[in-house]
């Protein structure tokens, strides 16, 4: 099923601390990269944040993409 703006995937980011989300949606996983330097520029611009690890479902769709960031 897709949103009207023809997005039918979606990414999830959960801060462990607040547990706060960020959800974006996609039109296909190929932007997921794209998506995540997003969220890492808009979470690092704020005054002592740095991500420090990546952690997923057990997919190992990601790993590839975000390599530098799994333990």
């Amino acid at each position: 099923m897709q949103t009207r703006g023809e997005k039918k995937y979606c990414i999830i980011f959960i801060d462990d601390c607040t547990r706060y989300c960020y959800i974006y949606l996609l039109r296909n996983n190929d932007e997921s990269l794209k998506i995540f330097k997003h969220y890492k520029n808009k979470i690092e611009n704020q005054p002592d944040k740095k991500i420090k690890v990546i952690r997923n479902d057990e997919s190992r769709e990601y790993e590839a993409l975000f390599g530098e960031f799994y333990p």
